[in-house]
């Protein structure tokens, strides 16, 4: 399938028209504002800048707010922030749309995602998936590229920092909602490119429902669908013509350090009029300092590692055991570290930040979707008490999180 890190499906019918690159997560943090304070933003992805470049239109996943007064909300999960100079890494890099539908926009409020927006605009950047409101936030992005008209929508999955009616924030995953907006836009368009954030962090495989959607949305005539979150790379598949990519992995996230965390790939869509006939990939390992594509030896792994990770996913009966096996132990995990009873008298300690975090863990097993497939499929399997047969694919899972090719780029 994979080919020196790409697929060619067909050749251009009527030639190529434009080409797309799509960067998945980026947070610089602490460790990115001290490279931008020293000078040296541009250093960090010189080494992937040509490829990012050569393509017409060129999009990123900006997962932090950016904001001078951090004010944190009350919520499960960290609350991001990256100082607003550190916009500058993916503006030296080529980059020219920010998308932001995702969950950590919203970390440090309303006025924070305002704050966010503001600089990512008067930075140079196009941004789509977060406004003063929810009209706005679901509002599309046109792009114009090869003399077409490109609209860009922009969903992530309901946990913190959404929009609401005269509430700034990010566009939230409404399935039916999404579906008649892709729909409407293909009307109003040559191309459609919708953009998801959502998935399980950290599973190699996307679960059945998040296979179902993407693919939902490829029938609703979206030419390229493109998921982030999991921080790990995911495989592609084109289905019915359309290109999907279920997660790229992080692009540049250096608050951690740990193998499969700091590896991923760069997309690059080729379109001609029927939409995508070429996928290029490019992987990279990254640190503090640099995004550095892998040499010979690595990209040759990557492909045999891509290959594992696209191979079941023309398969639903596969996918649906190996989710299956990943409940077992991440959906127990967090309902085990979610459902710990109640605190005390807490209708009446609702001022307490202890009490409302709780809460709000709580909370999330009901409207984050990806979570609340975890716990509902592991809840299940206790149900038809096959606990213990669904965990057997376990092990095959886990080991996609320390592949030996990667022990090399520590």
């Amino acid at each position: 399938m994979l080919q020196d890190c790409g697929i060619k499906y067909r050749e251009p019918d009527g030639g190529h028209l434009f080409s797309v690159v799509l960067a998945g997560d980026v947070c610089p943090g602490k460790e990115g504002e001290e490279l931008t304070a020293a000078g040296r933003s541009a250093e960090i992805m010189a080494a992937v800048s040509e490829f990012v470049r050569s393509a017409d239109l060129r999009l990123v996943q900006w997962e932090t707010p950016t904001v001078l007064k951090e004010n944190p909300i009350p919520k499960s999960g960290p609350n991001l922030n990256s100082a607003p100079e550190t916009i500058q890494i993916v503006r030296d890099a080529g980059f020219d749309v920010a998308l932001l539908a995702n969950n950590h926009i919203g970390d440090h409020g309303t006025d924070g995602v305002l704050e966010t927006l503001q600089c990512l605009h008067k930075s140079g950047m196009k941004t789509v998936g977060a406004g003063k409101n929810l009209d706005e936030a679901n509002r599309p992005l046109a792009l114009f590229a090869g003399g077409k008209k490109i609209l860009l929508l922009n969903f992530a999955e309901n946990e913190f920092g959404t929009a609401g009616e005269n509430k700034p924030g990010v566009a939230p995953q409404s399935t039916l909602r999404n579906l008649k907006q892709t729909q409407d836009a293909a009307g109003q368009a040559d191309f459609v490119i919708v953009v998801l954030h959502g998935g399980h962090e950290h599973n190699p495989f996307p679960s059945p429902r998040l296979q179902e959607l993407c693919r939902a949305f490829a029938d609703a005539e979206a030419d390229l669908v493109f998921n982030c979150h999991t921080h790990c790379p995911e495989g592609v598949e084109l289905y019915n013509g359309s290109q999907i990519i279920y997660s790229p992995g992080n692009f540049y996230f250096p608050k951690y350090n740990r193998k499969l965390w700091n590896t991923g790939y760069l997309a690059k869509c080729f379109f001609d009029r029927m939409g995508v006939y070429q996928l290029e990939l490019l992987p990279y390992h990254f640190g503090k300092e640099h995004v550095t594509p892998l040499d010979a030896a690595g990209r040759k792994a990557f492909d045999q590692y891509m290959e594992r990770l696209c191979e079941p996913l023309s398969k639903p009966e596969r996918i649906r055991k190996l989710f299956e096996a990943w409940s077992t132990e991440k959906g127990r995990a967090y309902l085990v570290g979610t459902v710990k009873g109640l605190p005390e008298n807490w209708e009446n300690r609702l001022e307490e930040p202890e009490v409302v975090g709780q809460l709000l863990h709580l909370r999330n097993i009901f409207t984050c979707e990806a979570h609340n497939d975890m716990v509902k499929c592991y809840l299940r399997l206790i149900e038809e008490y096959r606990l213990e047969e669904a965990a057997k694919l376990l092990p095959e899972i886990l080991s996609f999180a320390d592949p030996e090719w990667m022990a090399a780029m520590e």
